[in-house]
């Protein structure tokens, strides 16, 4: 199937999903039955003029659902008819001397599983009620849902080998079969719109992923690795100290049955299907909404709050992380599983920000709320900032989109900071040191800075070349001094003061012509617009 065809299904699929709304009454079924005896009788006519195809399809234990899906049925409504009802209508349409092997069953006889679907589309209606109990316990706030789902991989196997039987039966195979998952979807999406009041839209930010497991058929795909020609290989490895096996994807087995001729499968896989005892059952639901964004700016007025949680090994070494301030408020608000915390560059934990703080986003992952009034991110915003307001604060907090985020990564590369260093000297500051240091005042220069020791377990070795825009020193008594930087983002400013034994040329210690060091170190400004301004109105 085609790109271009694949999309114009499902298209198709979504208008008949958006336009389907109706309660399962006996008018409306009858409804159906009138449908599918019009569809058979109008749309399949070149398929009729052979009607044995019908009785290779009851040769074989096939649910009425699937003999739709391999007669080319796209009339999706009509495999909400039960099984046994589609059975009774094709039925009208056997040959008339049918073969031996043919069996109809009567409305009181119990349905055998499935051969082709293994029970899935069979039984689909089975499994909303599972479905629609977990979609009220997570209370997502949409009004919209996309469903996905995977079924057993030996699905794949037994449709292609009733089509391989329907062809060793009949001259020709005029229509291809309906998708087995497209039906599925459908056949449980539609009782979850009923039952939720939502609407199933292949767009939606909500999306639901259910799988079917099918433990009988697992291995129906095995013998294909016994075929050379196949390309598929199964192997066992050991990973997290669990077996797993990898080489048996959908994707493999799907490019290993077009590599396999009719007959090579016939020989050694079983055709038609070998018969099911056993029913599906339902594996997982996984509902997952696309993230949501917070950005702002945040202040940190302490010297002993990290950026993030900070430890080493089982030793925690700062007690509070601005994050950890910050984020859990919001993570709660959005009913969130997790969040991420992204920083336009960062201070040790000893190391102030403030003036108008550093720009942060906080990506929401899954989140139920996805969306907050204004009203409400104003309120979350003071009441973060009553959490430790001596130590940590934010400002402009406000939804962003997505694509606003390219902001701080850009950043990077552009923006500069501005800095206040309490420094110390080897000997007593003098007026020569200060008119060394304030030559750069109004004179940029560039540093060559080695990655830093205290850092060279975690970052490779290398030397950056940054560009210092500014430099303003002030003196205090005796042996300090305090400095004023304007920066490239990225700069080492510890290292550009002390050189780092060297590393760093150079350096306010080689400026002022004797040992330096830094007792303190504030950000006073991150030039750097976020949110977008927009975002705050």
């Amino acid at each position: 199937m085609t790109m271009s065809s694949m999309k114009h299904e499902s298209d198709e699929l979504e208008k008949e999903a958006k336009r389907l709304r109706r309660d399962t009454d006996s008018t409306r079924l009858e409804g159906l039955k009138v449908r599918l005896d019009k569809a058979l009788q109008d749309g399949l006519k070149a398929l009729l003029q052979h009607p044995t195809c019908i009785n290779v399809l009851f040769s074989v234990t096939c649910c009425g659902r699937c003999m739709l899906r391999f007669l080319g049925v796209r009339d999706y409504e009509i495999y909400e008819l039960s099984s046994k009802d589609i059975k009774e209508i094709l039925s009208r349409y056997l040959a008339e001397t049918p073969p031996a092997s043919t069996t109809v069953l009567s409305q009181t006889d119990p349905e055998p599983v499935c051969i082709a679907c293994v029970g899935t589309v069979q039984y689909a209606e089975d499994f909303v009620d599972e479905i629609v109990a977990r979609i009220n316990q997570e209370a997502y706030i949409t009004t919209t849902f996309n469903m996905n789902v995977t079924l057993p991989t030996s699905t794949l196997i037994r449709n292609h080998s009733i089509s391989i039987y329907w062809h060793q039966h009949l001259s020709a195979y005029p229509i291809s079969q309906v998708d087995i998952k497209e039906v599925f979807k459908l056949l449980i999406s539609w009782p979850v719109e009923r039952e939720t009041g939502l609407t199933l839209d292949f767009s939606s930010e909500l999306k639901m992923q259910v799988s079917i497991n099918h433990e009988e058929t697992k291995d129906d795909h095995v013998f294909l690795s016994t075929m050379k020609e196949s390309g598929l290989i199964i192997k066992s490895k050991r990973e997290n100290r669990k077996t797993i096996i990898v080489g048996d994807g959908r994707h493999h087995v799907v490019k290993a049955l077009t590599s396999v001729s009719d007959g090579r499968f016939a020989a050694v896989g079983s055709v038609p299907p070998t018969a099911v005892a056993t029913k599906p059952k339902l594996e997982s639901i996984e509902i997952m909404r696309e993230s949501v964004y917070m950005g702002g700016r945040y202040l940190k007025y302490s010297r002993d709050v990290s950026q993030t949680p900070w430890s080493v090994g089982t030793t925690v070494l700062a007690e509070l992380s601005v994050s950890g301030i910050i984020c859990d408020t919001l993570k709660a608000a959005h009913r969130a599983d997790d969040y991420k915390f992204v920083t336009a560059g960062r201070e040790d934990a000893n190391v102030r920000m403030l003036g108008n703080g550093r720009p942060f986003y906080m990506e929401l992952i899954n989140p139920r709320i996805p969306r907050l009034p204004i009203e409400t991110i104003m309120q979350l915003e003071a009441q973060i900032n009553r959490i430790m307001p001596e130590k940590v604060q934010v400002r402009s907090l406000a939804a962003i989109q997505p694509e606003d985020t390219k902001v701080i990564k850009d950043g990077e590369e552009t923006k500069t900071k501005s800095y206040s260093a309490l420094c110390w000297t080897s000997k007593p500051v003098d007026q020569t040191m200060i008119d060394a240091v304030n030559e750069y005042t109004k004179k940029s220069f560039y540093v060559e800075q080695q990655t830093p020791i205290r850092v060279l377990q975690r970052r490779a070795q290398m030397i950056r070349k940054k560009q210092i825009h500014s430099l303003k020193a002030f003196p205090l008594e005796g042996h300090f001094l305090v400095v004023h930087l304007h920066t490239e983002a990225g700069t080492y400013i510890k290292e550009f003061v002390h050189g780092d034994l060297g590393r760093n040329l150079p350096s306010l210690a080689s400026i002022v012509g004797c040992e330096a060091d830094i007792m303190e170190l504030d950000v006073l400004e991150v030039d750097l617009e976020f949110p977008p301004p927009s975002c705050l109105k």
